[in-house]
């Protein structure tokens, strides 16, 4: 078993996997770092806002904030998306070219049976 998938990892673009790596995990650093940031925020007690509009407009900033977190996420969740679909992609023609092995193989197999066997 472990043929097929040393075959499957050389058939997988590592140069894109790599190369698209460091933007991932800087990606996934970052949210990260602003949901801690976010929970260290909530943890703290919140002072008092008497102000209506100074209310509004600090709800104003959380929303807009929770926007750009959640655009964020969809980017980092397209690229994790993007690269499985290459790996899946990779793996399957693997799988094709390894099908084709098998049958080329077999065919070997029965040809060489064949002529041992009018010899």
């Amino acid at each position: 078993m472990p043929i097929p998938w040393l075959t499957a990892a050389k058939m997988i673009p590592w140069t894109d996997v790599i190369a698209a790596a460091p933007g991932i995990a800087r990606g996934a650093r970052e949210l990260w770092k602003r949901v801690q940031a976010r929970d260290d925020a909530q943890a703290a007690p919140d002072t008092v806002v008497d102000d209506p509009v100074a209310r509004l407009a600090v709800l104003e900033r959380s929303v807009a904030d929770l926007n750009q977190e959640a655009a964020q996420r969809s980017e980092l969740i397209a690229q994790l998306a993007e690269q499985n679909e290459r790996l899946i992609a990779a793996l399957d023609r693997q799988q094709r070219s390894t099908r084709w092995a098998l049958g080329l193989a077999i065919a070997a197999v029965i040809g060489l049976a064949i002529v041992l066997l009018t010899t």
